[in-house]
């Protein structure tokens, strides 16, 4: 998730829905200080600026901080704001070369104070099929404040065991916010690589929770791009077999994968979800397509390609 959707989504929890500008990062609400039928407040949710047609400069500014301080909102989420925004420019774009450090507010699941949040968070866990080992194995966490609040924290740590990127995904019902994740450049980044042997095969997939129930090998993209330093690796590793075990989404980029794999000598399988994720399907399902799959041809590559009309 790109930094400027969480600010959309902060913004949409408290002036309803906004109209997207086709070309820009505008988006216009309906201004609650001059009531205007029309959405006249425009707020750039990458930058910041915001300004209300009708009623500026009253209702102008740099960042939407002064904005929710004008609507009363509860300081939480203010303080949330700022944590993206400086006086003039995006907190964002600065702390994209920064190293990756858990929130303040993160907490552990093997202590439990008996709160409603930490039943909640763990009857969520339950309910994804998470099991105490893998809690243990991940450093799973959870956050009852803060910008990550109700939210399950899974760490991704470096071949030296370092901190390089997290996830947050909401144990709510009806979040309006349901992943959050610290703004750092991807490219850079190997999923989980302190689990991953690089003698083996490797499972890619999309999410941390995916990597979890998969247990065996598994790298989270966090999205849908194999990202610059993981692409890297695996051409130049002794790994000799990778699994794609991608959305259908998500097709034509893992064809687009397999081609440049299987050009450095790469056996690849393209693994068949069969619509759902493998956080959905659960190890034993996954264990089951992962020995059922084939390993992709040129043939096999090009008739896909063709299917999909590419």
């Amino acid at each position: 998730m790109e930094p400027h959707d969480y600010v959309l989504g902060l913004l949409e929890s408290l002036l309803g829905k906004g109209k997207k500008d086709r070309h820009t990062f505008d988006y216009a609400f309906h201004c609650p200080f001059c009531n205007h039928k029309k959405p006249k407040l425009i707020v750039n949710v990458k930058t910041g600026q915001y300004n209300c047609w009708t009623c500026h400069p009253q209702t102008k500014g740099k960042t939407p901080v002064s904005l929710l301080v004008k609507l009363g909102v509860e300081n939480e989420r203010i303080l949330e704001m700022k944590s993206y925004f400086k006086s003039d420019r995006t907190k964002l774009e600065d702390d994209r070369d920064k190293s990756v450090f858990l929130p303040k507010e993160f907490e552990s699941f093997t202590k439990n104070d008996g709160s409603l949040e930490y039943r909640r968070a763990v009857a969520y866990l339950k309910m994804r099929g998470i099991q105490a080992s893998d809690v243990l194995k991940y450093n799973l966490g959870y956050c009852k404040t803060g910008r990550y609040r109700n939210k399950i924290v899974v760490p991704s740590y470096d071949k030296s065991g370092k901190l390089n990127y997290f996830v947050a995904r909401s144990y709510e019902k009806d979040p309006f916010l349901k992943y959050d994740a610290p703004a750092v450049t991807k490219t850079e980044i190997i999923g989980m690589e302190y689990f991953i042997n690089w003698q083996v095969p490797v499972i890619l997939c999309e999410g941390a929770f995916d990597a979890i129930a998969i247990k065996r090998n598994a790298i989270p993209l966090f999205g849908k791009s194999i990202p610059k330093s993981l692409m890297l690796k695996l051409v130049e590793s002794q790994v000799k077999t990778v699994y794609l075990a991608l959305d259908n989404d998500a097709l034509k980029e893992a064809l687009t994968y397999s081609q440049t794999l299987l050009d450095h000598g790469k056996e690849v399988y393209l693994i068949e979800l069969e619509g759902k994720d493998p956080s959905d399907l659960g190890f034993e399902k996954m264990t089951q397509l992962l020995q059922q799959a084939k390993p992709l041809t040129f043939g096999d590559l090009l008739l896909r390609r063709l299917q999909i009309g590419k």
